[in-house]
C-alpha cells in the first residue's frame, strides 16, 4: 500500500470512527434523558449519505456492539437502524429529500417500518412493559387510551419515530454542509480501485444491454441467496439446540425433583402412610416439605408419590394444584395412557428413564424414581412432572430473536459483499466493456484515442481483474500497430485489384477499334451526373460519397462481357444483321457472368456489386423495351440507370464504324427526347443541368 492509499483510509477510517463515536454519544446522551435511545443512527446516516451504504451499515454495527455493553436490549435493534440507514441513503441517492413531499413520504415510510420491526422485537424480547407509558407527558397520555398495550406502543413508537427521524435528518442535513468538500470527496471515492467514474455514466453503464445476465446481478442474487440459506440453517440448527438443551434442563429438573422426594419418603413405613389418610403429622410434614419443592420452580407442575399395583397406581402422596384437586392417600387412581409401555417395568420395581408425554394431564415430562425399603426393595415411586407447554412458545421466541439478531449481521454482510464485488470487479469490467464500445479504428488519431480511453482507466484493483485490463491495453496497443499495417496492405491491395479491373477493361475496349477511351469518359459522365443529383435532391439519401466512389469505380467494367463477343462482331464496319445483334446484346449477360466470378474471389472489393447491376443492365430502357431482361422504370438498378446516359452520350458524340459523331446539340437534344422511354427522366434532368461540364469533360477526355 502506497502513501497515498495509507493517508485516504486513515482519513476514511478516522471519519468513521468519529461517526461511531457520534452515535453513542447521542444513544446514551437519550439514556441519561431519561429518552430511548433513537438518535444513534445521527452519525451513520451522515457518513452514509457522503459515501454510500457499505461506511453507514458498519458504523450501525459497531455502534450496536458498543452501546449494547451498556443497554443490554439495544443489540435487538441492530437490523432497524441498518434498515434505516439504508433507506435514508437511497432516499438520498434518488434526491428525494430536495422536495418536501420526498421528507414526509419518507418520514412516514421509515416511521412505518420502524413501528412493525420494533413491536416484533418487543413482543419477542419481552421489552414491551408499562414503563413506555410513563417517559413524557405524550406516553403517558397514550398509555391511558382503552387500547390494548401493543396498540399504545406501537403508536408511541411511530410517533417517536417520525421525531428521532427528523432530527436525525436534520443533524444529517448540518454534517454534511459544515463538513469540508475534500473530506467529502474522499469519502464519496475510497472504494474506487481505479479512476473514479460519474453517477451519470454509472447508470448509463447499467443501462446497457450487453449480456443476458449482468455479472453484479449474478454477485447480488448468488450473496443474497446464500445469506439467507445461512440465516434459515442456522435458526434451524440454534432451535433445535435449544429445544434439545430446554428438554436436558426439564430432565435435570423433573429428576433432581423427584431424587429429593425420594430422599423424605421412608420406604419402610409407606404402607403406614397410606393407613394413616393423611391425618399424622409425620404425614403433614412430608407433604408439607413435597409442596416446598414444587414451589422451587414454576415449571415443576406435579409432584406425588405412587404405589404400583396391578390395577393402577394407589396414592401415597399426592399435591393440590390450583387446577386439579390431590388423590387421597391410598386412593386407586388408574394407569395414565402415556404408562403403558412402562407399566411392566414399574410392577418389577424397575428404574425407568423420563419420559415425555401430551395426554390428559398436557405436554409434561416425567420422572419416575423408586423408592426402597431397608431390604432394597421398591415399595413406591417418587415421582415429578415438569410442564413442556411452553416449549414451543420459547422455541418461537428464540427463533425470532436469533433472526432479529442475525438479520441485522447479515444485512451487513450482503452490502459489505456487494460492495466488495461492485469496486472490484463490477464496475471495472463494465467500464472496461463500455470504453471498447466506443472503439474507432477510422483514422490514426482514432486509434490513439482508443488507447487514452483505456489508460484512463487506471484500474488498480492488484489483481485478476488489474491483470485483465493491462492484457486489454497491450491487445489494444499491438492490434492498433496491426491494424495500421493490415490498412495500409489492404488499401494497397484494392488499388492493385482495382488497377487490374481497369486494365483488363482497357483490354476489353482496345478489341473494339471505334470506342477508344470510351470507359474513362463514360466514368466521368456517371461521376458529373451524380454530383448534379445530390445537388438537386435526387436520390441523395442513396448517393453518399461512398456510394459515388463505388459507381464511379465501377463504370469502367461496364462493357466487360464484351471479351466474349467475336471481333468479327465487335469490330464489323457496318450495320449488324439481327442474328449479329442478337450475339452483341448477350455481352451484358456475360459481363454480369465475369463480375459474379470476380466478387466470389475479391470479397473485399464492394464496388463490384455495384459494377454487376452496371454491366447487366446499362442497356434497360425506362419503358421496359431494353435488354437483357426487359426492367422497366424504378426496377432497374440506380447505376445501371445513370450508366444508360453517360454510355448513349458518349456513343453518340464519338465516331465509330459504322457512323460519325453527332454534334454535342444534337447528342443532348436526343438524350432530352429519349428521356421517359429510354432514360430515367430525373436523371437526364441532372445530366441537362450540367452539359457545360460534360462538354468540357468529353472535350478534356478526348484530347480536342
Amino acid at each position: 500500500m502506497n502513501k497515498v492509499s495509507l493517508k485516504k483510509w486513515s482519513g476514511v477510517i478516522a471519519v468513521f470512527l468519529l461517526a461511531v463515536l457520534f452515535n453513542c454519544i447521542l444513544c446514551l446522551g437519550c439514556t441519561r434523558m431519561g429518552l430511548m435511545p433513537v438518535l444513534g443512527i445521527a452519525g451513520s446516516m451522515s457518513v452514509a449519505v457522503m459515501s454510500g451504504y457499505f461506511l453507514g451499515v458498519w458504523a450501525v454495527f459497531v455502534t450496536e456492539l458498543i452501546v449494547s455493553l451498556f443497554i443490554k436490549e439495544y443489540i435487538y435493534y441492530g437490523f432497524v437502524n441498518v434498515i434505516s440507514v439504508i433507506i435514508t441513503t437511497y432516499y438520498y441517492k434518488k434526491g428525494y429529500f430536495k422536495k418536501k413531499s420526498g421528507i414526509v413520504t419518507y418520514l412516514i415510510f421509515i416511521a412505518g417500518i420502524n413501528t412493525i420491526l420494533t413491536s416484533l422485537i418487543q413482543l419477542q424480547s419481552r421489552h414491551l412493559s408499562e414503563d413506555l407509558f410513563t417517559i413524557n407527558a405524550y406516553s403517558t397520555a397514550v398509555g391511558s387510551l382503552p387500547v390494548s398495550m401493543l396498540a399504545r406502543s406501537s403508536a408511541i413508537v411511530f410517533t417517536t419515530a417520525i421525531i428521532s427521524h427528523a432530527i436525525c435528518l436534520m443533524i444529517t442535513y448540518i454534517v454534511v454542509r459544515i463538513v469540508p468538500a475534500d473530506i467529502k470527496k474522499l469519502l464519496n471515492e475510497f472504494g474506487w480501485l481505479q479512476k473514479p467514474v460519474k453517477d451519470s455514466e454509472l447508470e448509463q453503464i447499467s443501462k446497457t444491454e450487453t449480456r443476458k445476465t449482468k455479472i453484479g446481478t449474478v454477485f447480488a442474487i448468488s450473496l443474497i441467496s446464500t445469506c439467507l440459506i445461512v440465516l434459515v440453517v442456522v435458526a434451524i440448527v440454534a432451535s433445535s439446540l435449544f429445544v434439545q438443551h430446554t428438554k436436558d434442563q426439564r430432565e435435570r429438573l423433573a429428576v433432581g425433583a423427584s431424587h429429593m422426594v425420594a430422599n423424605i419418603i421412608d420406604g419402610d413405613r409407606v404402607d403406614l402412610y397410606i393407613q394413616s389418610k393423611g391425618n399424622t403429622q409425620e404425614y403433614k410434614d412430608i407433604k408439607g416439605a413435597l409442596e416446598n419443592i414444587k414451589k422451587m420452580s414454576a415449571d415443576i407442575e406435579y409432584i406425588y408419590v405412587y404405589k404400583i399395583v396391578e390395577d393402577g397406581c394407589i396414592a401415597v402422596f399426592d399435591i393440590d394444584t390450583p387446577d386439579m384437586k390431590a388423590a387421597d392417600p391410598g386412593e386407586l387412581v388408574p394407569f395414565d395412557a402415556s404408562l403403558d409401555e412402562y407399566i411392566p417395568a414399574l410392577l418389577k420395581g424397575e428404574r425407568i428413564e423420563p419420559f415425555i408425554s401430551n395426554e390428559y394431564y398436557g405436554w409434561l415430562l416425567t420422572s419416575f424414581i423408586p423408592v426402597y425399603n431397608s431390604d432394597g426393595e421398591t415399595v413406591c415411586y417418587a415421582c415429578a412432572d415438569v410442564s413442556m407447554k411452553y416449549l414451543g412458545v420459547y422455541r418461537r421466541n428464540f427463533v425470532v430473536r436469533i433472526l432479529i439478531l442475525c438479520s441485522g449481521m447479515i444485512v451487513v454482510i450482503i452490502i459489505t459483499g456487494l460492495w466488495v464485488s461492485k469496486y472490484r470487479v463490477v464496475y471495472p469490467v463494465d467500464t472496461m466493456v463500455m470504453m471498447s464500445k466506443d472503439f474507432r479504428y477510422d483514422s490514426e488519431e482514432a486509434k490513439k484515442a482508443n488507447l487514452a480511453l483505456l489508460n484512463k482507466l487506471e484500474i488498480r484493483t492488484g489483481d485478476e481483474i488489474e491483470r485483465l485490463y493491462n492484457s486489454f491495453v497491450q491487445v489494444a496497443k499491438d492490434s492498433s500497430k496491426s491494424f495500421s499495417k493490415m490498412v495500409q496492405k489492404t488499401d494497397y491491395i484494392e488499388k492493385m485489384q482495382s488497377d487490374l479491373i481497369v486494365i483488363l477493361a482497357d483490354m476489353v475496349e482496345n478489341r473494339d477499334e471505334s470506342t477508344g477511351d470510351h470507359i474513362r469518359k463514360t466514368s466521368m459522365y456517371t461521376l458529373i451526373i451524380m454530383r448534379q443529383m445530390r445537388r438537386m435532391g435526387i436520390k441523395s439519401g442513396m448517393l453518399t460519397d461512398d456510394y459515388i466512389q463505388n459507381v464511379y469505380k465501377a463504370a469502367p467494367l461496364h462493357d466487360i462481357g464484351k471479351i466474349r463477343i467475336p471481333d468479327a462482331i465487335l469490330n464489323k464496319p457496318g450495320k449488324l444483321t439481327p442474328e449479329e445483334f442478337d450475339i452483341m446484346k448477350k455481352h451484358s449477360v456475360y459481363g454480369g457472368a465475369i463480375i459474379d466470378e470476380l466478387i466470389e474471389s475479391l470479397t473485399q472489393a464492394s464496388y463490384l456489386e455495384v459494377a454487376r447491376d452496371i454491366a447487366l443492365y446499362h442497356h434497360e430502357r425506362w419503358d421496359g423495351t431494353g435488354y437483357p431482361e426487359g426492367l422497366k422504370g424504378e426496377e432497374i438498378p440506380l447505376p445501371a440507370r445513370i450508366m444508360a446516359v453517360a454510355d448513349v452520350f458518349d456513343a453518340l458524340i464519338s465516331d465509330r464504324v459504322y457512323k460519325k459523331a453527332f454534334s454535342f446539340e444534337k447528342a443532348m437534344d436526343i438524350i432530352k427526347e429519349e428521356s421517359g422511354t429510354h432514360f430515367d427522366p430525373d436523371i437526364v434532368k441532372a445530366f441537362l443541368a450540367v452539359s457545360d461540364e460534360a462538354m468540357e469533360t468529353a472535350k478534356k477526355q478526348s484530347g480536342k
